[in-house]
């Protein structure tokens, strides 16, 4: 029996993936509101004006992760109490890690069965209910690794990255494949798809060290604004 009032809003980059999201939400044992967001751009402005209970996001295989941490992180620190599942196949492990600093934030693969993805969306929305934490990649790497794959992002050579940093290409080298392998990359996908993303991670590397060491212990709204301007 549908008992519970919520506001639940969800995107999804590929429009026949949002049909069957909301098909999936919609089949739930909750009496809710769905809410269709058409860009990411817009969250932070639609979870100010509805407060949802919950926040859905399918991040598909031809959408650009340009910016989805950054918001993530913004959503967890502005919206603490609202819940987010992402939906994904991309760079599960590091998302499956970062949701392990971020307390609201779910994260399930994409290629799960319908039974299980009603079951993990539903103990979402009970904020009581414990969630069993994936084991994934570690994403407190050295600010040294974060800065060579950043570098590499930047079209950097392994030379030029050792001319930059004053350490030899070997060095360079082995942070590049430590780094990979602490955030479990290993596919040419993978790597495009951490390019996308490596600067905000590791903008939130740092923050996340802040708050640990009780030097960034509240954001003001301004902050997460400018974080997601940067």
């Amino acid at each position: 029996m549908k008992t519970r009032n919520e506001d639940i809003l969800f995107f999804s980059s590929d429009k026949l993936a949002a049909l069957g999201l909301e098909s999936l939400l919609s089949s739930l044992p909750i009496t809710c509101q769905l809410h269709e967001l058409w860009s990411l751009s817009t969250v932070m402005a639609k979870c100010e004006k509805m407060k949802p209970r919950l926040l859905v996001c399918i991040f598909h295989e031809n959408m650009p992760l340009t910016g989805t941490l950054k918001v993530l992180y913004a959503l967890q620190q502005q919206f603490p109490a609202m819940q987010i599942v992402v939906l994904t196949r991309r760079l599960l492990p590091l998302m499956h890690a970062l949701s392990r600093y971020l307390p609201s934030l779910t994260v399930l693969d994409l290629k799960s069965s319908r039974q299980m993805l009603s079951s993990r969306l539903l103990t979402s929305i009970n904020a009581n209910a414990q969630i069993q934490l994936v084991e994934g990649a570690d994403i407190l790497l050295p600010d040294r690794q974060l800065r060579v794959l950043l570098m590499m992002a930047w079209g950097y050579s392994i030379e030029h990255i050792g001319i930059r940093l004053g350490i030899s290409h070997k060095t360079v080298n082995a942070h590049k494949l430590n780094a990979l392998a602490r955030l479990q990359v290993k596919s040419k996908n993978d790597m495009a798809d951490l390019y996308m993303v490596i600067d905000e991670l590791r903008m939130i590397v740092s923050w996340l060290r802040l708050q640990r060491n009780g030097k960034l212990s509240e954001l003001s709204f301004q902050s997460l604004e400018e974080l997601l301007e940067a």
